[in-house]
């Protein structure tokens, strides 16, 4: 399996396609040929000079490319065109035959969603979190008890949790899509592009929330957000430091996700008898 090719916004860099490869030109470094062969998804973040035939070359193999800013906005994705439905399209539809279906659903995900905030909450309050367990929460309770963990400004939570977001979005898009899944065909997200996909982020929450308040329990005396023209955007040291610990846990993340999705195919097998 490749590996994530992250390119950040640096002044002076330009990336285009150089036969089976990309070609990655920086002003004060030498440059760098990478195979497609070795890279399985692509994250572009800010405002990078990268040519079409790089974009047209990773589709063309199969890896899914992630645009983003700074600022975890103008979210867009770049994906292998496809004319026929997935493997398990019409399976997948029988999840929205019913409002007995679609109340299932939402119930499986919000059980899954609840266990991995529990998760979280274990890390940093592990006396409170052996009672919530007996008496349970709902997710008013939990946003409460987020924000008392976090100590940060809604605007600096956003920007971070969106980015974190994105990114584990690319990782839940591939196994969707490797899995014969529509991406576009949720149930909390109906009708919304990419609405599975946002169905199973929705469920990984916690797992999200994580690694936000890791981020800010990191950056007292870094310059990893900063307010630039009345705005905070994360820095490049910021992504950096977002970039390395995802990276470090991806294996882990891939493997919940791996999970969640065999989860839902039982659901959808005991939906259809």
């Amino acid at each position: 399996m490749g590996r994530t090719l992250y390119l950040n916004e640096n002044r002076g860099m330009t990336v285009f396609r150089d036969g089976p490869s990309i070609r990655v030109e920086e002003k004060t470094k030498a440059g760098r040929r990478i195979p497609v062969r070795l890279v399985g998804r692509v994250i572009v973040i800010g405002n990078v000079r990268l040519d079409s035939g790089a974009i047209t070359l990773f589709t063309e193999n199969d890896i899914p490319v992630t645009f983003m800013n700074r600022r975890s906005e103008e979210t867009a994705v770049a994906m292998p065109y496809n004319h026929r439905l997935p493997t398990h399209y019409e399976e997948q539809k029988s999840l929205l035959d019913s409002e007995e279906n679609i109340y299932r659903y939402k119930e499986w995900a919000d059980a899954k969603r609840v266990l991995l905030q529990l998760n979280m909450i274990r890390r940093f309050l592990p006396d409170l979190a052996h009672k919530l367990e007996k008496s349970g929460f709902g997710e008013g309770n939990y946003q409460i008890l987020l924000k008392n963990i976090r100590r940060v400004n809604d605007e600096q939570w956003l920007i971070v949790n969106g980015i974190i977001n994105n990114l584990l979005r690319e990782i839940i898009i591939e196994s969707i899509c490797k899995a014969g899944l529509d991406p576009h065909l949720g149930v909390i997200h109906r009708r919304h592009n990419f609405g599975l996909v946002l169905d199973i982020c929705y469920t990984m929450g916690g797992e999200s929330d994580l690694q936000s308040i890791q981020f800010f329990k990191s950056y007292k005396d870094k310059k990893l957000i900063i307010r630039e023209k009345s705005q905070w955007v994360v820095t490049n040291e910021g992504i950096r430091n977002i970039v390395h610990r995802f990276e470090n846990k991806r294996k882990e993340l891939r493997n919940k996700i791996e999970n969640i999705i065999d989860e839902l195919f039982e659901l959808i097998r005991e939906l259809r008898t």
